[in-house]
């Protein structure tokens, strides 16, 4: 079949038969109509220094992972931190929209800290961990840099999502990446003048307009989509709004990867700013992206969407994925697609997480929690797209991912920079892990090319710190795409609060080896990557990506 003649009949195709086996129940989507109150969710920053005040957003959630504007309960709070200064209650009412907010809390003991939140029935609630100390090497920063909205095939508009991720989810760093063609939902070439005569531009102002240095820093970013159904698809990240350049996947000169890159390399010879492009959903079988045939450019694309709703691209699920990719098509069962391949032949590609969402929920995709009809004011509000379409449905996705941000400040500078220098790993939503992960006291903020060491029979010390959002199960340390040391948790998921962090330190007394994908490509030394997963009562237990760290000898 001619894939380029023929995609949106296949992708209708698919769309159909996924929706038919996955149809919900009237009965099921009558029941979530009502919101029930499940949990709450309290995010406060993941570093801060003793005495620093500090912002605490928490939101009450119903099953269906929808704000729960009829909480309406006064909520008992707690800290780890004996000196604390927190508010001893948090009182909500109908009039806060499921969301309260306040400045007043301030850790004073150096270590990981936690506020834990009971309600009047006894529900107990954790919120993310807080690194404090009396300096940090540098901040971590949370984002997610990869949604749609009804520029291409989504719903709600970027503004709205901006305001949500920036107020309702405290989100520090957000992107919209919009289609530049699109297929099936939107004909291409139609979506393609679009995004040219308008859209790409109102995206670049809309990024301006709520980037803030300090308080949320937005990407100018799109997605060259390559459609329809064409490969796999890169999003296109620009560090100033001024300069940042729409390259069509469906131009002559821009339409396969070694062009487009090529052209983003004349571009940077001719622009102080910079630009960055990030493959994702490499492994998912309709549009996949193959690490084997491409002339993969490691500066241009430093990094891959390990997760996003989709799934894991890491590694294919009959090899413990948890997340294998179900979504669309599912997982490609060839090598040459997944992450690890990537880091098998040689490219030092780190790893983000994102949504991918279509909606206006960056931080909080919905699709994967039980299939729910949107209300008619939501229908009215933000429009027919996939963000709506898909939540009456099991389209057999997950939570959106996560990216941590290692960098000195939040500006769109420092987060730039850490994107190009591949200073940031990934988590699932909502999980806010802290990971610090480094072979010989290097980890992937301060790691530049490759760890040196004196020879191949040099010792290499490798340790890990983790402090999560539930207990931790267990923490992996992958060398050379092989488990290689595993310290275990607990599987409980209402253990106790020092379950939630976890150490381990080890020595690598083996020579340097290698890895080997064919006679030309492979990698020089060690590459060590690190798995995070929690325990939980649900579908979803939080997982964490951070890595590769590569240790080469000259």
């Amino acid at each position: 079949m001619n894939r380029s003649a023929f995609g949106p009949l296949v992708k209708a195709k698919e769309t159909v038969h996924v929706f038919a086996r996955n149809a919900p129940s009237p009965r099921e989507l009558l029941a979530n109509r009502t919101g029930r109150f499940d949990e709450l969710h309290a995010v406060l920053p993941s570093t801060a220094t003793p005495g620093e005040s500090l912002s605490l957003t928490v939101q009450a959630w119903d099953q269906c992972e929808r704000l729960f504007s009829d909480f309406d309960g006064t909520v008992t709070v707690d800290a780890t931190d004996s000196d604390a200064t927190y508010p001893r209650t948090l009182s909500f009412d109908a009039a806060d929209g499921g969301v309260v907010r306040t400045e007043d809390v301030r850790f004073e003991t150096p270590g990981i800290q936690y506020l834990t939140l009971t309600t009047e029935r006894g529900q107990q609630f954790v919120s993310n961990p807080v690194r404090v100390a009396a300096n940090h090497e540098r901040q971590v920063y949370w984002g997610d840099v990869h949604l749609h909205s009804t520029l291409s095939d989504g719903t709600g508009d970027a503004e709205r999502g901006y305001r949500f991720g920036r107020d309702v989810m405290s989100l520090d760093v957000a992107a919209y990446t919009d289609h530049d063609t699109m297929g099936f939902f939107i004909p291409p070439q139609w979506q393609k003048r679009r995004m040219h005569r308008e859209y790409f531009d109102r995206l670049c102002s809309l990024a301006d307009e709520f980037d803030e240095a300090g308080e949320f820093v937005t990407l100018p970013a799109y997605e060259w989509t390559k459609q329809p159904n064409m490969g796999g698809h890169i999003n296109v990240y620009f560090e100033d709004s001024s300069d940042a350049t729409l390259f069509d996947s469906l131009a002559e000169e821009t339409r396969t990867y070694e062009r487009l890159w090529e052209r983003l390399r004349e571009w940077n010879r001719a622009h102080d700013s910079g630009v960055v492009t990030i493959p994702h959903h490499s492994a998912e079988a309709m549009y996949p992206f193959d690490f084997a045939s491409v002339d993969y450019d490691d500066d241009l694309a430093p990094l891959v969407e390990v997760y996003s709703q989709w799934g894991s691209s890491e590694r294919p699920g009959d090899e413990g994925n948890q997340y294998p990719l179900e979504m669309g098509q599912g997982e490609i069962d060839e090598e040459g697609y997944y992450v690890r391949d990537a880091h098998r032949m040689g490219h030092k590609v780190g790893m983000i997480a994102s949504a991918d969402y279509h909606g206006p929920h960056p931080g909080h995709s919905l699709i994967h929690t039980r299939p729910h009809l949107p209300s008619l004011r939501e229908w009215r509000r933000d429009g027919l797209g996939w963000g709506n379409i898909w939540r009456t449905w099991d389209e057999r996705s997950y939570p959106g991912g996560l990216t941590a941000f290692l960098a000195p400040e939040l500006t769109r500078d420092a987060i730039f920079s850490a994107l190009r220098s591949r200073s940031v790993y990934a988590t699932i939503q909502p999980h806010r892990i802290l990971v610090d992960f480094r072979v010989n006291g290097v980890d992937v903020a301060n790691q530049t090319d490759a760890i040196a060491v004196e020879s191949p029979d040099a010792l290499r010390e490798i340790s890990v710190d983790v402090a999560g959002t539930a207990p931790i199960a267990t923490v992996s340390v992958v060398k050379n795409n092989e488990v290689w040391r595993t310290t275990d948790g607990t599987d409980d998921p209402d253990a106790e609060l020092d379950t939630y962090t976890i150490s381990g330190e080890w020595t690598d007394e083996e020579p340097l080896s290698a890895m080997t994908w064919d006679d030309e490509r492979g990698t020089d030394g060690d590459v060590y990557v690190v798995r995070v997963r929690q325990t939980s009562s649900g579908r979803y237990p939080g997982m964490a990506w951070v890595g590769p760290l590569w240790v080469e000898s000259p």
